[in-house]
């Protein structure tokens, strides 16, 4: 029976089709059966992909060449960019280097003409992250430098930005340093804008420290600058150690506190430097002697000195790294 409109098609044709259409079905699981067990598209696709290849690369060829180029010019001009401020950087440092060692010079007189003892400069070991303390409530980490090298506990550790903390416990070959932040670590500080001294407490929160038992009149503002005051004879005067962030009075309360911002990064710096406060000891103990030549009556006295000092001014060169 055919459609009124539709093409006319006859019991044969029709007959033929299906047939077509049987085989075709059958060819197809034939080769579907094939290519699961002998996986011959698989082979197909990779054999097609080795000679494809050469020619999409060939096509990518000049994109990828371009942007290599464009790539290496931005490269070029940015180094260019950066080669020109390092020298300005290294002029300006140069001038300031030049004002401080003549300010270095005018110290030196004033305190010759005061009699003054000299300000001893400071060694250091560098040393590396090696492990960080998981508990939470302990800030503490290992460095790679121990009792081999010079290190002693109490020495103040320092990293690009500004003071970390102190040795804490010191093995052969490495070493613990408790962070500013512990809880358990207080550090004497002064304000840099007024001079005035307190301490500053480890919070046990990142880059955090508290200054408290503050009087409620005290002149501190938030961005103000915090230094060691030196007076713990273990850190020496001046160095970093952050910013004040706020200022609290509550109201009824005795004394005022203050949260402080540590400069040092312990948590992104790896490369710490140990300084070295046996030369500062050293030179304090054992300052320059007289230029007036002893007298004949005191050989022996001047050489048991000499024989009693020895193994102290020996001991900073056995630190590794100090200066």
């Amino acid at each position: 029976m055919n459609v009124p409109g539709a093409p006319y098609t006859s019991g044969g044709e029709l007959a033929g089709r299906t047939t077509r259409l049987m085989l075709y079905a059958l060819l197809a699981i034939i080769l579907m059966s094939l290519d699961f067990r002998e996986r011959w598209v698989d082979r197909a696709r990779a054999t097609a992909g080795l000679w494809v290849e050469p020619l999409v690369l060939l096509v990518e060829w000049p994109y990828q060449a371009s942007a290599r180029l464009g790539e290496a010019l931005r490269s070029h001009r940015q180094l260019l960019a950066e080669a020109r401020a390092l020298r300005l950087d290294l002029a300006v440092v140069s001038a300031e280097l030049m004002v401080l060692e003549e300010l270095r010079q005018e110290n030196a007189e004033l305190r010759e003409l005061l009699d003054a003892g000299q300000r001893p400069a400071l060694g250091y070991v560098a040393a590396e992250v090696r492990r960080v303390d998981l508990n939470p409530f302990s800030h503490r980490i290992l460095i790679n430098r121990g009792s081999r090298d010079g290190l002693q506990p109490g020495q103040p550790v320092i990293d690009a930005h500004g003071l970390v903390g102190q040795v804490d416990e010191v093995f052969l070959h490495s070493a613990r340093v408790i962070l500013l932040t512990d809880p358990d670590h207080a550090l004497p500080v002064r304000i840099e804008r007024t001079g005035l001294r307190t301490i500053a407490y480890g919070s046990g929160l990142n880059a955090q420290m508290r200054l408290t038992d503050l009087p409620m009149n005290v002149d501190l503002q938030p961005g103000d600058v915090v230094l060691t005051s030196g007076l713990d004879g273990l850190f020496p005067a001046g160095l970093p150690v952050g910013r004040v962030d706020s200022v609290e009075r509550p109201v009824g309360a005795s004394f005022a506190r203050a949260d402080l911002r540590a400069r040092g990064r312990p948590d992104r710096s790896r490369h710490l430097l140990v300084l070295d406060p046996i030369v500062e000891r050293d030179e304090i103990q054992h300052p320059a002697p007289d230029p007036m030549p002893p007298e004949a009556s005191e050989p022996d006295q001047s050489q048991s000195a000499a024989g009693d000092a020895a193994p102290a001014d020996a001991a900073p060169s056995d630190a590794g790294g100090s200066l």
